[in-house]
């Protein structure tokens, strides 16, 4: 595949997000489970050239005798097709299978569903990617497409249609083949109204229904140029088993699949048994995965088990941490960086701190403001409450002077409109927008109304760690003479009533996005629907009409021109009260594990690369397990920063970061 470079500067910051598909791409059956084996060292040299891992080990091998090759069948030779035999390796050769990672969620999510009402980031992010696969992966350094479920595809001249060859060898956890039909089913499910899911009806209903040409090749029709099209069909839609969904629509998916889940084409499993309410989900590594020597899937999915354990307290996490009954701890706290870490397993090497420098998306996070909801439906008592959050003395007082105050949706990338508002602190200019807004007099206890109603603001939140800024917050806003009830719910809670609409203010964040996909958070016809990433209600003619520009706009500098516009008038509107942000990741973690090099990938997080590419290294294990009982050893504290990938591109003559095939 030729795919187009663009300069290093550009495309290092083009490079900020989207899920990749890593070989973490995993698939359940409650018939087959893995054991959970401690891990064994190689036996011999371990080569790193990509070459000596075939991309397509036993070609065809599987293929259905009675499809000719012109129709993908056994001898197809790809002529006149696209793919990509040249990327480099993903995950690190040395990485050996076995043991159990233990990974943490805050609260028991409220379904293994990928789609559909309250999914949260761990079903439609973390577990979908564990459990199925798409039709093309992205490699996360160069952000080419890469063969997954489809060897080959094509993207026709006016780059409307688009065609795949599904890899003959593919194979569903029951052992059925992988056929055309299964994607013509996948997308079908994504569009039943059934499902309860406005945003892919909007991202879906771009294309005609998918038609299944021969076993092997699916074509597929966009109904009007889209230079996301084949970003979002390619690498988008799980593909899910058509043998199973002919009896499931999206009605019964909502109701039959909360907590036991369909089965996929990747390495890993998840049975009904293994889903413990309120307590664990263990996700269990199987031995027949189709493509377990493909040269995406070395060194990837290396744990026999991963346990998701459910503690819903961060104090509590960190305390069984330190006990040894946890993996790691991602470090949301600057103050617990500097202050915190300074225990014995710290101080000798047994628990390793890395500050991991790379270029990971920054995502959105803050209070998103109902402005359905009166007086935030008034531009001027959001930009009020925005002005009475002090962040810059939030920073330095209580972390450190560790980040910088968010001015954008897109902050620090090239999408960020530098004209974008600044909102410091400034009660005075608060306190003369609630004035205009009709809030000029004080009650008996000095709170500000309108017509004898005090200005009273609910916030939820999901987590008491927030509460140490939280009330300073809350503390700014009574001496101006505004309530700030702080309601704590879980997140499951949360989910539900941003999904009702139920709430005032909410603190929330979202996953950063290497292509801006602005089109399911902001567009006008999503904001009074329920179940959308509009949460605040946003509507903007003039966004729509950029959003329609975005569509077809094939060059980067226009798509920069647009979303800065976007990111401008957006911003402007104050539909959030922005946080802060940092382009590092904080962990420690027991000095067990092996990982390529950087830790993370180019553009990945700890929550998925840990779990995708992270291994027990059988000879630090044991190392790790002598300390443990002998306290004179000290098994010696690495680096802490790990800037593997700020050199990496400082030494690039040339960075080949895809602008998507077939964006031009």
């Amino acid at each position: 595949m030729n795919s187009k470079s663009i300069s290093a500067s550009l495309a290092i910051a083009v490079a900020i997000s989207l899920v990749m598909t890593l070989s973490c791409s995993t698939s359940p059956t409650p018939e087959r489970e893995a054991g959970s084996s401690t891990p064994s060292g190689s036996s011999g040299p371990v080569s790193m050239n990509k070459a000596d891992y075939p991309v397509f080990p036993n070609a065809d091998a599987g293929a259905d005798p009675a499809v000719p090759a012109e129709q993908g069948g056994k001898g197809f030779k790809g002529e006149g097709w696209e793919t990509n035999t040249d990327f480099d390796l993903i995950g690190d050769p040395h990485a050996v299978k076995g043991g159990i990672f233990r990974e943490v969620v805050s609260d028991f999510p409220s379904t293994l569903r990928a789609r559909g009402p309250n999914t949260t980031a761990f079903s439609s992010i973390m577990l979908a990617g564990l459990v199925y696969e798409t039709l093309l992966g992205m490699h996360p350094t160069t952000l080419e497409y890469i063969p997954a479920l489809a060897t080959h595809w094509q993207i026709s001249p006016d780059k409307t249609t688009y065609r795949f060859r599904i890899d003959p060898n593919a194979r569903w956890a029951d052992g059925v083949p992988v056929t055309a039909e299964d994607v013509v089913a996948s997308w079908s499910l994504r569009i039943d109204k059934g499902l309860q899911d406005p945003a892919m009806l909007v991202v879906y209903g771009k294309f005609e229904k998918p038609v299944a040409e021969s076993k092997y090749i699916v074509r597929v029709k966009t109904l009007k140029p889209n230079w996301r099209n084949f970003l979002y069909f390619a690498n988008g839609i799980h593909i899910f088993p058509a043998h199973v969904l002919k009896d499931v629509d999206g009605a019964r998916y909502i109701r039959d699949y909360n907590y036991k889940m369909i089965p996929g084409t990747g390495p890993y499993a998840v049975a009904e048994k293994d889903v413990e309410k309120g307590k664990i989900i263990r996700i269990r590594r199987r031995n027949d995965y189709w493509a377990d020597k493909q040269r995406r899937n070395v060194g990837s999915a290396n744990f026999d088990e991963i346990q998701v354990i459910v503690v819903r307290d961060r104090n509590l996490e960190f305390e069984m941490f330190k006990k040894g009954d946890l993996d790691y701890y991602y470090v949301n706290r600057a103050q617990m960086w500097e202050e915190e870490l300074k225990f014995d397993a710290v101080n000798r090497g047994l628990v390793q701190k890395r500050l991991v420098w790379n270029h990971a998306p920054q995502g959105l996070v803050g209070f998103a403001i109902n402005t359905r909801r009166p007086p935030y439906d008034d531009i001027r008592v959001r930009k009020a409450l925005a002005y009475l959050y002090n962040r810059e003395q939030i920073i330095q007082k209580l972390m450190y002077g560790a980040y910088t105050p968010s001015n954008s949706i897109w902050a620090g990338s090239i999408w960020e409109n530098p004209a974008d508002e600044k909102m410091p602190y400034d009660a005075q200019k608060a306190l003369q927008l609630l004035s205009e807004a009709g809030f000029s007099t004080r009650d008996s206890q000095g709170r500000l109304t309108r017509n004898g109603e005090p200005l009273s603001v609910e916030l939820l939140y999901p987590s008491k760690d927030s509460e140490r800024f939280l009330t300073v917050y809350q503390e700014d806003l009574r001496n101006a003479g505004v309530t700030l009830n702080l309601r704590l719910v879980t997140y499951e809670t949360m989910v539900k009533l941003l999904d009702e609409r139920q709430f005032d203010m909410v603190y929330i964040g979202y996953t950063g996005e290497l292509f801006p996909d602005p089109e399911t958070q902001l567009l006008s016809s999503l904001a009074d629907q329920s179940n959308t990433n509009n949460v605040t209600g946003f509507k903007n003619k003039r966004v729509d009409q950029l959003l329609a520009q975005y569509d077809v706009a094939y060059e980067i500098p226009d798509r920069i021109r647009i979303i800065r516009e976007i990111d401008k008038i957006y911003t402007d509107a104050h539909h959030w009260i922005l946080y802060w942000t940092a382009p590092y990741q904080r962990i420690i973690y027991w000095n067990k594990f092996g990982f390529p090099k950087g830790h993370f990938t180019r553009v990945g997080d700890y929550y998925l690369d840990m779990i995708g590419l992270w291994w027990i290294d059988p000879a630090k294990a044991e190392k790790l397990e002598q300390a443990k009982r002998d306290s004179s050893i000290n098994l010696g504290q690495g680096e802490v920063d790990d800037k593997y990938w700020l050199d990496f591109a400082k030494e690039e003559e040339q960075n080949p970061i895809a602008t998507a095939p077939g964006a031009k």
